[in-house]
């Protein structure tokens, strides 16, 4: 595993740490996550617990207070698991579930939609991979990309998952009609500065990003992320289902992913586009530099973007690739709307020296091409009729404007 996500990987791991919650990866051959996932938990579809409880003895459900509000998934203890002479609980999920694919062909490969048990993957927002941290913008005012000068988005309602909004956003003008959680904030140091924890801004920014390519669109960020940088997946669709219920918004942008055990698909993401079949989601391609299938991102049913580079030609160096990325656009270099406060880096070459800043930021991530392109969408919604047409608008477009050795993508 390279340093940088070594470091943002124990960031995520303290932080679950400090609800309780104990996480761990599994590693492929070369050294690098493969998945993150809770510890001594399972999840399945209620209809096969009792086949599952049944062929793995010493499964149970887990606690009521811990079972998701999502209709039709279960959580799995694995702590009193123990198989002919180990002790209990001494099998790792990774190990339960492989002994269960082999009893149950327990594989989508063996005829079945989706897998009968899977681990709980942890999403996480898309800055844990080599992206990198926010850097001050030098001597900029202003966004970049700059507002459409076009406008566009008019009555539209683009909701975001993300980490909230920092307050005090009157001062920018292109971040008008951007509502939203608030942000958790982070402390006040000896200094009188906020202290700017990791991950914070990253709603601001994305909220920004759609902004500039949908000037006129209203923006809903939630705080889906704040507490932990990262969640359970089941607890992700739940909070989702209540920001398509509560916000009724046209499209929906989640800058964040997973990767899943053996790329075989996620039940909550599942179960989420069966409660919302025409629901309109962006995601993120993930910042791995891997072809390796990044969810949501690559489902066929979701927009999974990808990071041109600062030139617009060339995809960015970070840039998850392949094709089940759907369109590229601007992820290099972006400047918005960030925090104010002083800041630590967690990751080389620059940790751990510190930088104060006063509202805005230079970030890089496929966490900020999907708001552009979510932008991109609402902007065009106006003029299609509807999010699904928009989408759709967008990526012939993106077609047509196809980078040689990229794939489709649109400049910003």
């Amino acid at each position: 595993m390279d340093p940088i996500t070594a470091a943002q990987y124990l960031i995520l791991k303290d932080s679950f740490a400090r609800k309780g919650v104990n996480i761990n990866a599994t590693y492929t051959p070369a050294g690098d996550i493969d998945y993150i996932y809770v510890v001594d938990r399972l999840l399945a579809r209620g209809e096969n617990v009792e086949l599952l409880l049944g062929a793995m003895p010493g499964l149970r459900r887990a606690e009521a207070n811990e079972q998701p509000e999502v209709d039709g998934l279960v959580r799995l203890a694995t702590d009193q698991f123990s198989l002919d002479q180990a002790e209990s609980g001494a099998l790792t999920v990774p190990e339960v579930l492989d002994l269960m694919d082999e009893r149950l062909e327990n594989s989508p490969r063996a005829g079945r939609a989706e897998p009968l048990l899977t681990p709980v993957h942890i999403v996480y927002i898309t800055k844990i991979t080599p992206a990198g941290e926010p850097d001050v913008p030098g001597g900029a005012t202003g966004p970049w990309p700059p507002p459409s000068p076009a406008g566009g988005g008019g009555g539209v309602k683009i909701g975001i998952s993300d980490t909230g909004l920092q307050p005090n956003l009157s001062q920018y003008s292109w971040m008008t009609n951007v509502t939203g959680d608030p942000e958790r904030p982070g402390g006040t140091l000896p200094s009188g500065l906020q202290r700017i924890r990791p991950y914070a801004g990253h709603g601001t920014f994305a909220a920004g990003a759609a902004k500039c390519t949908a000037p006129n669109a209203a923006v809903y960020v939630n705080d889906h992320f704040t507490e932990s940088e990262g969640e359970a997946e089941d607890v992700i669709i739940r909070k989702l289902n209540e920001l398509i219920t509560a916000q009724s918004p046209d499209l929906v942008c989640l800058p964040a992913g997973l990767y899943a055990r053996n790329n075989w698909p996620s039940l909550p993401f599942n179960q989420l586009h069966q409660m919302h079949p025409n629901l309109t989601l962006v995601a993120s391609a993930g910042n791995d530099h891997t072809d390796k299938e990044f969810y949501p991102a690559a489902y066929p049913w979701v927009i999974g973007v990808g990071a041109l580079a600062t030139d617009q030609v060339n995809r960015a160096w970070f840039s998850n690739y392949g094709s089940w990325v759907d369109i590229y656009a601007l992820g290099e270099g972006l400047i918005n709307a960030y925090a104010h406060g002083e800041y630590t880096y967690h990751e080389q070459p620059k940790a751990p020296a510190k930088e104060i800043f006063s509202g805005l930021a230079r970030w890089s991530g496929t966490s900020f091409s999907a708001p552009l392109v979510a932008g991109l969408i609402a902007s065009q919604i106006p003029q299609s009729g509807s999010a699904a047409a928009a989408a759709q608008a967008v990526l012939q477009r993106a077609q047509q404007q196809a980078i040689p050795g990229v794939g489709p993508a649109l400049v910003v």
